[in-house]
């Protein structure tokens, strides 16, 4: 699943990129948009994941103090 949502983002990255820079710059633009696109959405997810994994070990412990 997470891997659609960075593929999602590239595209979006990408078509961001291209729209916006100047007519001979175009495929330089959806390469670099769809870098920052994909690198930017790999990172929240990471955090994500980070933080989920920080509520399990909080989870895990309070059961072993207090189970």
């Amino acid at each position: 699943m997470w891997i659609w949502i960075i593929i999602i983002a590239i595209i979006i990255g990408a078509i961001w990129g291209a729209s916006s820079s100047n007519d001979g710059e175009r495929s330089a633009g959806a390469f670099s948009g769809a870098i920052m696109g994909g690198m930017g959405c790999g990172y929240i997810l990471f955090q994500i994941f980070i933080f989920g994994a920080g509520i399990i070990f909080v989870l895990w412990l309070f059961s072993k103090l207090f189970g």
